[in-house]
């Protein structure tokens, strides 16, 4: 391992070579690149384990992609990334298939889906933080429906908004994810994309009691829901800005997120 002292420092590569800076050092290090080509992993017999966590990978890439369709309408409100935290959590649901082979084991959120339950969308300031009351929800697969039932809240005991903004509301989505299974070593979903369900709330004044409701969403097409399919809500609150004295705005970066029940 080799160290830039003085001189002309950069990151990245340049020929052989490739800088970049390490969590513990202010100093630059520098390696000579190596490591496998790209056909020797494509083809060799010693990266048999290599191309089998890739291609499991890939699988778990299009179980969280297959997620975040349905949480597209709150995928705003969230603090990070979480992408690569919902592929870990696919990778655990993956890691439950003890039939499939390796490198082509399933991930069948049909069967573990309470596993998705509660998975928040912030770090910071998480939904439960936000609305200390739960949210109740029931889903019915026969009629493909959610019904949602939002508590009373008050604020400043079981409502604490930390975003100094003057309205709230809720926001709702409810879709289908299907289960991932490996065929002929590729990936693939069991659902066309199907746009979810939404629904919000009325604003509603930060400082003021909120009443408790009822909210009843439906699937957009019913014929697609099967034994592969897991039904998914989520939910959000979203801070809002008047701009005129009919219209309010939705602020952004404020507000919070998660999966409120899968089934």
């Amino acid at each position: 391992m080799a160290y830039f002292t003085n001189g002309i420092a950069f990151i990245g590569a340049i020929g052989n070579m490739t800088a970049y800076k390490m969590k513990g050092t202010d100093k630059i290090i520098v390696r000579s690149k190596g490591g496998a080509s790209k056909t020797q992993i494509k083809h060799s017999p010693g990266f048999e384990r290599t191309r089998e966590n890739n291609t499991e990978f890939g699988g778990c890439s299009y179980a969280s992609k297959a997620i975040r369709q349905v949480l597209f309408p709150v995928k705003h409100l969230a603090d990070y990334n979480f992408t690569s935290t919902l592929t870990k959590l696919a990778k655990h649901i993956q890691l439950q298939d003890k039939v499939g082979d390796r490198g082509q084991r399933s991930i069948l959120l049909s069967r573990h889906s309470y596993l998705l339950d509660g998975f928040q969308l912030n770090k910071k300031n998480t939904f439960d933080y936000v609305v200390r009351h739960p949210a109740g929800c029931f889903i019915e697969r026969e009629t493909g429906s959610a019904e949602i039932q939002l508590p009373a809240l008050n604020p400043g005991f079981n409502l604490v908004a930390p975003w100094q903004y003057p309205f709230f509301r809720f926001i709702i989505t409810f879709g289908m994810v299907a289960d991932v299974v490996c065929k002929e070593s590729n990936y693939q979903s069991q659902e066309k994309l199907l746009l979810p369900t939404t629904a919000h709330t009325e604003w509603q004044p930060v400082k003021q009691d909120f009443e408790a409701q009822r909210i009843v969403l439906q699937l957009r097409d019913l014929a697609e829901l099967d034994d592969t399919k897991t039904l998914l809500v989520g939910i959000g609150i979203e801070m809002g800005m008047p701009i005129t004295n009919e219209v309010i705005d939705v602020v952004k970066y404020a507000g919070c997120a998660k999966i409120l029940a899968t089934g």
